[in-house]
């Protein structure tokens, strides 16, 4: 019986062995069928667990000329925390300790709230619970240290998401020309124009899908499957830091005092058209001013009497009327039907020669001169127009500028008091920037050049591509006595005409103010807009630059009391601290057959040292030779026109050296390498010592030096 019951044991045995060896036969049989038959896309949902992911490469740098950073691509961190994958009793012994590292370190909770916040999200079984965003490399070290955390990935549920965010390290210094691209596709300033060269090329990888929902790399670096990203280039702007802070400090300065609605300033290299500052304020709710929108470039209006510069050429070009020629502008006042145009001067100017008009601004001049000038054949003064490209763009390598409005005989707009407006600067529209390309055009002699805003581009520290100076026309604007004239009345308007407030008897420059009614509102309510468009100097000119300022209170609106002053500030620095402007200036061309022009001389100083200076500058030096001692000082030869060189006798060890004459650093080096202490009054160069120089030196010695 026995027996028997192990028989049937083993017998049941293996046909359950049998069976399940049967059930699984005819799953594999089945799945093979599946999957001989089942549709081409179940296949590749199939397949998904394993994918080609993207790899971002590095976008490049965008810097400024000298190289500082104004935007780069900063790596920051979010943090995540996956509370599903940690025990309860590491939980509930830990967390606490967690909590209060976390509210020391991010300081905006308290341990408790921060707590609660844990408990409700480890209660919804959070995988992906956020512990802070943009967190900075040095931050996310410190809490992968914290409890839990330190357990890692698996066994804390730390999660640490790379992403790189583009950080401004100069805030909003020109933020609206650096610019930015978002999700949406929307490309801005210089991060959009630039963006093919910023991008670099992406990479590719192969990632599996986890268990978690995440995807994990699994193409090593030699893989066949693994293309390595190629980082961005670095741009190098033509933006000047320097000049870029001048600007904006004077224009915010300027509209706060003026209450205005926004301002725009541009400055703008002649010879190569580089743009070295560009500067775009608007007033905001607070009635402080901020970057928001790019003014400069995308802005059109009325130009007011800046555009008389192109009025003048064309008058000019065309045999009109020439600089002596006058022109009778009565009382001031010239009506054409019911519309009538008045100057600014009260009671008119009479008969005046176009020199006068133009320093003087008259409208009235201005509006005979192309009405009555160019009747029946407006055409050829607009088409002169157009040949110096005012009805083109300038075509800025950044995104928003808008088309010039100039208006054609027999087309919509045109009236019979069309060619008076344009003549004036009115019922025509340009940006502040086509308005600037154009007076830049006329200080660079004609040669009309494409503004631009970049520099260079850079590959892992190295130039790979300079940007070379390139001309929108193919002729210059007119002929070269033309632009002659036109340069010498831009500095007779800063000389004795409407920006002689403006004068500086430091150097020269020329320029034209602007004044522009831009609006009316329903109560009569005038707003203008003041500018002021020039470059400096004026006999050799470095820098192009143009203010404009649009709504500045009524009590002051015009271009050479509100946008002047900040186009003279930005000249003054410059001029004040730019060696090549120096180098230019007159007082410096020593050479020149002038009996006002003398050599300018020195103090006392090291032979070695001024060796260098004259040499650099070109000063013409007699009896050089003579002075072997180590400090010399200097007087004009009899005629003024070089340098004659006179020793400092060398003191014998152990006396007085003989120290007036230097300047205040030389004299106390000489003085205290001798072991004398020195008291110096007042400041400048040395006039008298209270030792007489010979006296043999004794331990403790002191000398009193008096300065002016």
């Amino acid at each position: 019986m026995e027996h028997s019951n192990i028989k049937n044991d083993i017998i049941i045995k293996f046909i359950v062995i049998g069976l399940m060896i049967a059930f699984g036969a005819v799953m594999v049989i089945g799945q093979i069928v599946y999957l001989q038959t089942m549709p081409v896309e179940d296949w590749e949902g199939s397949l998904k667990t394993i994918k080609e992911q993207t790899i971002k490469p590095l976008r490049g740098d965008i810097c400024a000329r000298d190289g500082r950073i104004l935007a780069t691509s900063m790596p920051l961190y979010t943090v995540h925390w996956d509370l599903t994958v940690v025990p309860d009793s590491i939980y509930n012994k830990d967390v606490d300790s967690l909590a209060k590292c976390l509210s020391r370190l991010l300081g905006n909770r308290t341990p408790k709230q921060i707590r609660d916040d844990f408990d409700t999200a480890r209660k919804h079984k959070n995988q992906y619970y956020t512990i802070l965003n943009k967190a900075t490399v040095s931050q996310v070290e410190e809490i992968k240290k914290f409890p839990i955390f330190k357990r890692g990935k698996l066994k804390g549920g730390f999660i640490a998401k790379l992403e790189y965010i583009r950080n401004r390290p100069l805030n909003a210094m020109a933020s609206r020309t650096i610019g930015y691209i978002n999700e949406t596709g929307t490309n801005v300033g210089m991060e959009g124009a630039f963006n093919d060269i910023l991008s670099g090329r992406p990479g590719v990888q192969l990632v599996q899908k986890l268990a978690t929902g995440e995807y994990y790399p699994i193409s090593t670096f030699d893989d066949e499957n693994r293309i390595e990203p190629e980082d961005g280039k670095d741009i190098i702007s033509t933006i000047d830091i320097t000049i870029q802070d001048l600007a904006e400090i004077n224009l915010r300065k300027q509209l706060i005092s003026h209450n205005a609605k926004y301002g725009s300033v541009i400055v703008m290299e002649v010879k190569t058209g580089k743009i070295r500052a560009i500067v775009n304020l608007d007033k905001t709710s607070d009635s402080t001013y901020s970057e928001r929108y790019n003014h400069a470039v995308g802005t059109k209006s009325v130009p007011g009497s800046t555009f008389k510069l192109a009025t003048l050429i064309v008058a000019l070009e065309k045999g009109i009327i020439d600089l002596e020629d006058t022109i009778d502008t009565g009382n001031g006042q010239y009506t054409i039907g019911d519309f009538t145009i008045t100057d600014d001067h009260k009671g008119g100017l009479g008969k005046i020669t176009l020199a006068k008009a133009f320093a003087y601004s008259s409208n009235v001049a201005f509006a005979k001169i192309v009405k009555e000038g160019f009747r029946d054949r407006y055409e050829e003064y607009v088409n002169r127009l157009a040949g110096m490209n005012l009805e083109g763009i300038t075509g800025i390598e950044i995104k928003g500028e808008v088309e010039p409005v100039l208006k054609s005989p027999g087309k919509p707009g045109w009236s019979g008091v069309t060619p008076a407006q344009m003549g004036i600067g009115y019922e025509v529209e340009y940006t502040p920037l086509q308005i600037l390309t154009f007076y830049n055009a006329v200080a660079n002699n004609g040669n009309m050049l494409k503004p631009t805003l970049l520099e260079a581009v850079r590959s892992h520290g190295k130039i790979v591509r300079r940007n070379e100076p390139e001309y929108i026309l193919n002729t210059t604007l007119c002929s070269r006595e033309t632009i002659k004239k036109a340069q010498k009345l831009l500095q007779l308007v800063v000389d004795s005409g409407t920006a002689k407030n403006l004068k500086t008897p430091n150097y020269k420059f020329a320029g034209k103010t602007g004044t522009a009614q831009i609006a009316k509102d329903e109560d009569g309510k005038k707003s203008y807009q003041a500018s002021f468009v020039g470059y400096f100097p004026a006999d050799n000119p470095k820098y192009s630059c143009i203010v404009v300022v649009s709504s500045p209170t009524e009590i002051s609106y015009y271009g050479n009391s509100v946008a002047g002053p900040v186009f003279k500030a930005i000249a003054d620095k410059l001029f004040a601290t730019d060696y090549d402007i120096q180098r230019n200036k007159e007082m410096f061309n020593l050479v020149k057959n002038d009996d006002k022009c003398l050599t300018p001389y020195t103090q006392v100083g090291e032979k070695v040292v001024l060796d260098r200076i004259f040499s650099n500058l070109k000063i013409n030096v007699v009896n050089a030779a003579e002075a072997t001692t180590k400090y010399i000082f200097t007087r004009r030869d009899s005629i003024g026109k070089a340098l004659e060189l006179n020793p400092i006798a060398n003191p014998a060890k152990g006396f007085v050296p003989n120290v007036v004459g230097m300047g205040a650093r030389d004299a106390v080096y000489n003085l205290e390498k001798h072991g004398i202490k020195v008291t110096l009054n007042g400041r400048g160069t040395v006039k008298k010592q209270s030792v007489t120089p010979g006296t043999k030196i004794t331990s403790g010695m002191k000398i009193v030096l008096d300065l002016s």
